[in-house]
């Protein structure tokens, strides 16, 4: 009988993980699509530099989807220690992203906690989006990059916040409703997750916060 429930389970939770995959991977496909559509409609070739962000970029989710995955597997008892994963994931990205010449300055300010790992997947993915904004976007010039990187659990509720200090957003730019692909899997994600968003912006800089309430998350010393 134990035997038969684990493998009842395991198959669950294997059913579990390909949906979100397919669901992840078909969130991005539509929208490259849809930014390649904006692209040919708007009439504008990109210059070399441009295109190779932009694959970066899509690269860059790709592979996202893979590290949770793997990360998620190794995960039986169906939650993760979400801070030790965000720092690894934006370790990898940044370092992926930033050079000698570009390079990016990140100071880590999170607090463990458990997340049911059904939650992980668009979590990282939001983060993910918020700082590769800010590695395209925070400074045209090219100088140094500073990001803190934010993690909390406020009156039961789960904070992301992702802070630059940029030359923030375009003036009159609505982050509810512009921006290219990344702000629209931004806003899909937080929809799905019932998150909110909030985006404040300055020539001192931009700051991303998520609040995610409707996720079942605990603090990892008292749970």
């Amino acid at each position: 009988m134990d035997h038969a429930l684990n493998q009842s389970l395991t198959g669950r939770s294997a059913a579990e993980a390909d949906h979100r995959i397919a669901n992840s991977l078909a969130l991005l496909g539509g929208l490259v699509r849809h930014q390649a559509g904006a692209i040919g409609k708007s009439g504008k070739t990109l210059s070399p530099a441009e295109a190779h962000l932009l694959l970066d970029g899509i690269a860059a989710r790709i592979s996202i989807v893979a590290q949770v995955h793997q990360r998620i597997a190794k995960m039986p008892d169906g939650v993760i220690a979400f801070a030790s994963h965000l720092r690894e994931v934006c370790d990898g990205l940044i370092a992926a992203f930033s050079s000698q010449q570009h390079p990016v300055h990140v100071e880590y300010r999170c607090q463990e906690c458990l997340v049911p790992t059904k939650f992980v997947q668009p979590l990282t993915l939001i983060v993910n989006e918020m700082i590769l904004n800010a590695l395209k976007y925070a400074h045209p010039a090219g100088v140094p990059l500073r990001l803190v990187i934010g993690c909390d659990v406020r009156n039961g509720a789960l904070i992301l916040s992702i802070d630059d200090d940029g030359v923030g957003l375009p003036e009159g730019f609505d982050y509810k409703k512009d921006g290219d692909l990344g702000f629209r899997v931004i806003r899909s994600l937080c929809d799905e997750l019932q998150a909110t968003l909030d985006v404040q912006s300055s020539d001192l800089g931009t700051s991303f916060e998520i609040v995610a309430r409707g996720i079942p998350v605990a603090n990892a010393q008292t749970a």
